[in-house]
């Protein structure tokens, strides 16, 4: 067992599209400065390239069909109720149980999909999907307190301040929220022992979500006044962020390696699709004929919908009431109100879609309760529906709206595949974001974008830098499997035989893999996941935060 070290950084859904230009301005001298250094390039991310699956992905080096995430929600394996996904749900060992195994010291912090917090050998801060301020996510349960003294509480969730109203208000909100996180992950480098440390920034996507037309000229919603007075303050959080990487990265040993990398790209949407209108106008969803089902179906098509009610308090900027209408979709008083899965004929529906990356789950008799799909009709209606979607053209211009329809099979294998989407209708990623959930937020199929105006793309970044790595080495593009069989050879420790990815060796120079053999373990990947991480309350209050940020239609 060696002695090396290695330090994660993750800056969810940066792309180069977006930083090069200010690279080579050097306005990011420290991300600038690690990419030269080493090895980097662009990663390749999961389909979809959501962060659930992307991350997890990282952490285990395996693609979703053995690991289990697909999206933050998804569908009860024996029914019809919606779950979240969460740290229990993963199938496959992250690389810090791993190393932790092996006797290696870990350090964890804003990792998504880590809630509610595992025993690790070192120290676990979970954020993202945490409950509250009182929910215990830190292992070990002492640390919470004593971080909380020596640095103040760790900010767990986006502040809602200018957001959707006054977007310079909003950044610089998030701006603080990085400067409060980046001292209590200095504070954990400085005290705790560590072999493996993982850091991940999750204010740059949450950014991208929200102010992408303001950096991207093309975007129809682009206003030149809002660009000038706003890109000043977008560029200074970048700025900062870049700011706090060299903080961190002058906490690293000189001798570890240092991996900074994005779990997907990031880009414009210009329009939603909404794919259960879409299979509901197919033929293939269908609602149920009680009075209040009907009712409610009628004032759907009259144009009472969250998404008209969001576009009032938004154009009013009621950035209080924008947030509560996005918070009762789906639950509580409003789910009475608007149309939801609760109206859905579920013995006459044959498909339907959840999550927002164009997955869609058949309803197969003896998998689910109310299966209206027969074991031999399945190959044939999958052909149907990934045919129509093919052939979906945007009624504005004509355009393409699915570019490619994946089968189950065709993207996914592995100890949890049978639980994944049936079919994933893959969107033009630079115009549609598909969006099928619980609510049917629009009346429409396909209709401009309100609120969000920049989603996932399918690549990211990727820049390894330290002993042993080649410096100013251009990678071809890699996979964002490959980043866990990496690190662990870095370490010193075998990978096992059942990752998907592989180690980079062109990163290296011939003298270390000369020393530094790859070594492959057998193992057996499987662990049965365990969906039971929140109470119904709190089920609400992510539910809340996943729409929030748009991860929810």
């Amino acid at each position: 067992m060696t002695n090396r070290k290695v330090a994660v950084f993750g800056l969810d859904g940066v792309t180069f599209d977006l930083l090069q230009p200010w690279l080579d301005e050097g306005r990011l001298p420290n991300l600038a400065a690690l990419l030269a250094g080493g090895a980097s390039g662009r990663l390749r991310s999961t389909v979809p390239p959501v962060s659930a699956s992307a991350w997890a992905s990282f952490a285990t080096g395996t693609q979703p069909g053995q690991h289990g995430l697909v999206d933050f929600t998804y569908p009860a394996q024996d029914g019809y109720d919606i779950q979240i996904t969460n740290g229990r749900t993963r199938a496959v060992p992250a690389i810090w149980e791993i190393a932790g195994a092996a006797g290696k010291k870990v350090g964890v912090v804003s990792m998504p999909m880590t809630y509610p917090p595992r025993p690790v050998n070192g120290f676990m801060l979970c954020s993202f999907l945490t409950p509250s301020q009182e929910s215990r996510y830190t292992y070990p349960d002492e640390l919470q307190e004593q971080l909380t003294a020596a640095t103040g509480p760790f900010p767990l969730h986006m502040s809602e301040k200018g957001r959707g109203t006054d977007p310079a208000r909003f950044v610089r909100a998030v701006k603080q929220m990085e400067l409060d996180r980046t001292r209590a992950v200095c504070h954990l480098m400085d005290t705790q022992p560590w072999d493996l440390f993982v850091y991940v920034v999750e204010t740059t996507d949450n950014l991208q979500h929200e102010v992408w037309h303001i950096m991207d000229p093309s975007h129809p919603r682009h206003d030149p006044a809002e660009a000038q007075a706003v890109m000043p303050v977008i560029l200074d959080y970048y700025e900062t962020v870049d700011r706090l990487l060299g903080e961190m990265l002058d906490r690293v040993p000189a001798g570890a390696l240092v991996v900074v990398l994005s779990d997907h790209g990031f880009g414009p949407f210009h329009k939603f699709f909404h794919i259960n209108n879409w299979l509901a106008a197919q033929g293939w969803l269908k609602f149920k004929r009680t009075p209040l089902s009907l009712a409610k179906r009628l004032a759907f098509k009259l144009g009472v919908t969250p998404i008209n009610a969001l576009k009032w308090v938004t154009l009013l900027r009621l950035g209080g009431l924008r947030k509560n209408v996005k918070r009762g979709r789906g639950g509580g008083l409003l789910r009475k109100l608007f149309l939801s899965f609760h109206d859905v004929d579920w013995a006459r529906t044959q498909a339907f879609s959840v999550g927002n990356f164009g997955q869609v789950y058949l309803n197969v008799q003896g998998e689910r309760p109310a299966g209206a799909v027969p074991p031999a009709g399945y190959e044939a209606l999958r052909d149907q529906i990934a045919a129509a979607a093919l052939a979906l053209r945007d009624p504005a211009d004509g355009a393409s709206v699915v570019q490619q329809v994946y089968k189950r099979e065709e993207i996914f294998h592995g100890i949890r595949t049978q639980r994944l989407p049936d079919l994933v209708l893959h969107t033009d990623r630079a115009r549609y974001v598909s969006f099928g959930h619980a609510d049917f937020g629009s009346n429409k199929v396909i209709e401009p974008s309100i609120g969000q105006t920049g989603h996932h793309h399918m690549v990211g970044i990727v820049g390894l830098r330290g002993p042993g790595v080649r410096p100013g080495l251009p990678l071809a593009e890699a996979s964002i499997l490959d980043l866990a069989p990496t690190i662990l050879h870095y370490l010193g420790l075998p990978v096992p035989s059942y990752m998907d990815g592989r180690v980079l060796t062109e990163a290296f120079t011939a003298d270390f893999l000369a020393e530094n053999e790859v070594r492959t373990v057998e193992a057996d990947p499987g662990r049965e996941p365990d969906a039971t991480a929140y109470d119904n309350d709190e089920e609400d209050v992510i539910m809340a935060k996943l729409r929030d940020m748009g991860y929810v239609a």
